[in-house]
């Protein structure tokens, strides 16, 4: 990231995606905040050089899901012991509550399935992309799919599919 206003613009446009990806994972604001910080200090002090948009974006993705993944597994985490229940007034607020079921009930999948289930329902990847963004076979990809969506329909009853 050669100039400032190129960052800031780049800032701007990825904001949101970083700090949603890193709250996903992270269930609690400040320590995704704390990661989104990570993930753009890293793209501004690392000489990176992306393709296009698509590039940026799955880059990004990547980085912060597993800058996330490191913190969850840290010494001090663990030491500390866990988070309390996470709370989603704000995301309450903006998608209703019966959303907020959904995306607590997709938080609490095991990790294999919350990436995939992420991934592409909330970001929007092909199954051919988070292969490739997650390094593992489309079939697996495609697999870990039905497999969380088996799970969150048991446990989120029938009538969310309706």
């Amino acid at each position: 990231m050669p100039e400032n206003s190129f960052f800031a613009a780049f800032y701007e446009r990825y904001y949101r995606h970083v700090y949603r990806t890193c709250y996903m994972y992270m269930k609690d604001n400040a320590e995704a905040e704390d990661c989104t910080e990570d993930v753009f200090v890293k793209v501004l002090t690392g000489n990176y050089e992306f393709n296009d948009e698509n590039h940026e974006k799955a880059w990004l993705t990547l980085t912060s899901i597993n800058l996330c993944k490191d913190r969850l597994k840290s010494w001090w985490r663990r030491k500390t012991g866990p988070l309390e229940e996470a709370e989603f007034s704000s995301y309450n607020d903006t998608y209703g509550i019966e959303s907020a079921e959904i995306l607590k009930a997709v938080m609490n999948l095991p990790v294999k399935y919350k990436d995939v289930i992420y991934l592409h329902y909330y970001m929007g990847y092909k199954t051919e992309q988070i292969s490739e963004i997650l390094k593992k076979p489309p079939s697996t990809i495609r697999n870990h799919l039905m497999e969380a969506r088996r799970k969150l329909k048991k446990d989120l009853g029938d009538d969310i599919y309706e």
